[in-house]
């Protein structure tokens, strides 16, 4: 029977946070799973989200635009349900107890990064063109006085809808003078006419450094990967009457940036292998990890994560995959659409391909710590 979202997006929160020995350990010694539907209704989304996750729904639902997997965001903040079922948000538990924030982050991301979530990753369904518009760097968004720090972003494309265009916008054409697009916004013409245009493919990766004007149209189901910020500066909006941010887009853009095919060959990320089989990472650069675990299905082969110091996402983007414990303390199993947290605490594990008929992959996301070589 369908049922509306609001039943998984808007449970009634426990308003006291008293944690037992046993709500510790359930936090910190296994992976935590996430109450599903934590969903962004922003108007260009759709329904696929819904399908990808196999979670109902019918003409009452609301749009599904983004699924904040794992989230300590005030705005859409990851909810648990502990063993007693209390609901709890993931932002209100990491700052309620600076220990408790170490066992599930790690000591060396609390100590760099402080005890909230420092990351935001997404399920994203561009049914609808998204505005035209950037996000600040740290400095701008300092200078503005946001609440928020700036950010870039990872995409990284998992599937095209049928017949839709698919494509990115992104930063200036070659040749587009600051005069030429600053007049293009006081007259309040479509600035994607200034853009340069890349038709998308799944698989493909894409860097969005900050500072840069960027548009999705629709057609495209993506994974989003940012430090952890709400930081967007709307500059065209097709005259949807949603708010823009004229002002502070105009004082965040990087226009000493390279532009046009020269920006699109930097921003473009491949998969580079590792010296672990079945593991591989792309460049970032700023202080996310994102790796890419393949994982075969034969019972014999597994892919082993060992020696781990701090928290892990686990997003599931092709197949299905069994992670287990190298202590056999726990399993779990995650496919397209879901994600899972490992705290620090929860010790090393191993992974393995369930779907014969399909490829089993999963993203790996974590933290670069100054100072540190890594952690495999």
């Amino acid at each position: 029977m369908s049922i509306n979202k609001d039943n998984y997006t808007n449970p009634s929160l426990t308003q006291n946070i008293s944690l037992s020995q046993e709500d510790i350990d359930f936090l910190t010694k296994q992976p935590i799973k996430f109450i599903e539907g934590n969903f962004a209704d922003y108007m260009w989304g759709g329904y696929h989200l819904y399908d990808m996750k196999g979670l109902p729904y019918d003409e009452n639902s609301r749009i599904a635009a983004e699924s904040w997997e794992i989230s300590g965001h005030r705005k859409y903040p990851s909810r648990l349900m502990m063993p007693n079922g209390s609901i709890f948000t993931f932002m209100d538990l990491l700052n309620e107890d600076s220990r408790l924030a170490r066992l599930i982050l790690g000591e060396d991301v609390v100590e760099y990064f402080g005890q909230n979530f420092p990351i935001l990753v997404k399920f994203v369904d561009v049914h609808k063109h998204m505005s035209a518009h950037l996000h600040p760097s740290h400095a701008s968004a300092k200078a503005l006085g946001e609440n928020d720090p700036g950010k870039e972003e990872i995409f990284i494309v998992l599937d095209l809808h049928e017949n839709a265009e698919s494509a990115l916008y992104l930063g200036l054409k070659d040749g587009i003078t600051r005069k030429a697009f600053e007049e293009a916004i006081d007259k309040e013409e479509n600035i994607l006419n200034l853009s340069h245009k890349i038709y998308v493919k799944s698989g493909e990766i894409y860097r969005i450094p900050s500072g840069i004007l960027h548009c999705w149209t629709g057609g495209s189901i993506a994974v989003e990967i940012t430090e952890s910020s709400d930081l967007t500066y709307r500059m065209y909006d097709f005259r949807r009457k949603r708010p823009t941010h004229i002002k502070k887009g105009l004082a965040s853009i990087d226009y000493k940036h390279v532009q046009g095919t020269q920006l699109e060959k930097e921003c473009r990320g491949l998969w580079q292998p590792t010296e672990f089989k079945g593991l591989e990472v792309v460049k970032t650069h700023n202080a996310l990890r994102v790796e890419r675990l393949v994982a075969d299905s034969a019972l014999s082969k597994f892919v082993e994560i060992a020696s781990r110091q701090n928290f892990e996402v686990l997003m599931g983007i092709e197949g299905s995959l069994e992670i287990t414990s190298l202590n056999n303390t726990w399993a779990v199993n995650i496919s397209k659409g879901r994600s899972i947290l490992i705290p620090s605490k929860a010790g090393s594990y191993k992974i393995r391909g369930l779907d014969k008929e399909n490829n089993n992959c999963a993203l790996r996301i974590s933290m670069k710590i100054p100072g540190s070589n890594g952690e495999h």
